[in-house]
């Protein structure tokens, strides 16, 4: 089989040692040429014809390698003005596979500005393009691949997720494997990503969706579960919940809570919705949670007894008004202590400028056990301190020999 041109070329290269001064000059300077013009060629490849579905990876390294300058090789796209080819890449299906290898390659050889990753943060305004340019494609699962790769390549780091407000760039339809690699990656950034229209958490942006919300919930609940996924969340005064159900109407939201949060598996989520907003636990919630009516909370309470602890502490049901909230009581409202305050009901209904004495005294006579309890507790904490004294007392009369001596022992 005969050589080919650029065999026959090379061989021929390897004779040029042996050619006149003057006549190798001239060979090297069409050489150098060539090699930009190879170089370039490269560079078009990168930027152009590019496809996953042609090329390994393997077959671009090797250009890479062979045409290093093909990484810095600038062309212009319409609309994005000149990028070069690991920027140029976010803008096609078949080409966004290769980003973590341009990227990479680029990163050790230097390309783009310091601190660009390789080009991939060239001049700021192409970060979120690099990163967000993904939106636009339509693969989820190829462009979460991109991602972790380029994340154990620490080319895709936390402080990104904050900084370029990747969350809110992929809450959209399509995305949802991207949303859910980036919150693992940093589940915190699910509370303390800020919407750019309210300044609120992402789960209160006001362009929710049936969708998003079931993105967002979805996350909270595997990172969260303890809270419920921040669903009873406030903020300006509206839980989480509340802003679905204004937002996206309480069936559909109810949609996605149920598939999120699925009853019957003992979820708190009434006791936790009657501390932050009652009406939702009466007006919606107990119709599609009504076995956890009858459960209690991490704190062992029930859900009247959470019910008649948040009444007390909102305070504003004077006993003379409102005495049957008091009668109806059990005894084991009035003798549970509200975790979120510390304090017994008729410590509440005596507490800040309340200090409703009808509703203190028959709270008392009721059960009047817990002043016991107090007592009991207080002597015990006076013990504790008695005996804490004496010991310090004991440590202070010992002789600096026996004091070393017992450091000794300690050290041992």
């Amino acid at each position: 089989m005969p050589a080919s041109s650029l065999e026959d070329i090379i061989a021929k290269l390897h004779l040029c040692k042996d050619a006149p001064h003057y006549m190798a000059d001239k060979i090297n300077a069409i050489a150098d040429k060539s090699l930009e013009e190879m170089t370039k060629q490269a560079g078009d490849f990168l930027h152009y014809d590019l496809d996953d579905e042609k090329h390994t990876l393997e077959e671009v390294k090797a250009i890479i390698d062979i045409f290093p300058g093909s990484l810095s090789v600038i062309n212009l796209h319409a609309g994005y003005g000149d990028l070069l080819p690991v920027q140029h890449a976010v803008n096609r299906s078949r080409t966004v596979s290769f980003i973590p290898l341009l990227a990479e390659e680029g990163s050790q050889l230097g390309v783009g500005s310091e601190g660009s990753r390789g080009g991939l943060l060239e001049d700021g305004s192409n970060a979120a393009l690099a990163f967000t340019g993904l939106y636009g494609i339509h693969d989820d699962e190829k462009c979460k691949q991109v991602l972790e790769k380029l994340r154990d390549l620490n080319l895709l780091k936390i402080e990104d997720i904050q900084n370029f407000d990747l969350l809110h760039h992929f809450l959209a339809d399509g995305c949802a494997q991207r949303f859910e690699m980036l919150v693992a990656l940093d589940p915190d950034s699910l509370i303390t990503t800020r919407c750019p229209y309210n300044e609120g958490p992402l789960v209160h942006q006001y362009k929710l969706t049936e969708n998003t919300f079931g993105m967002i919930l979805k996350a909270g609940m595997e990172h969260f579960p303890e809270n419920l996924g921040c669903l009873f969340r406030k903020f300006n005064g509206k839980t989480a919940c509340q802003n679905a159900f204004d937002i996206i109407g309480t069936d559909e939201a109810m949609r996605v809570i149920c598939r999120c949060i699925p009853p019957g598996e003992n979820h708190p989520i009434l006791h936790m919705a009657a501390e932050a907003d009652p009406h939702l636990v009466e007006d919606t919630l107990m119709n599609y949670y009504r076995d956890e009516a009858f459960i209690r909370d991490a704190t062992g309470r029930t859900l009247s007894q959470v019910q008649f602890h948040y009444t007390l502490r909102k305070g504003n049901i004077p006993f003379s008004t409102t005495a049957s909230v008091f009668v109806k009581a059990t005894d084991d409202h009035i003798e549970a202590k509200d975790p979120r305050s510390g304090l017994y009901p008729f410590m509440l209904a005596a507490s800040e400028n309340r200090s409703d004495l009808d509703a203190v005294n028959y709270l008392l006579r009721r059960c009047p056990k817990v002043l016991v309890d107090i007592k009991n507790t207080n002597n015990g904490k006076h013990r504790a301190e008695g005996l804490c004294g004496q010991r310090r007392r004991k440590k202070q009369r010992q002789s600096p020999r026996l004091r070393r001596h017992t450091m000794d022992q300690y050290k041992l």
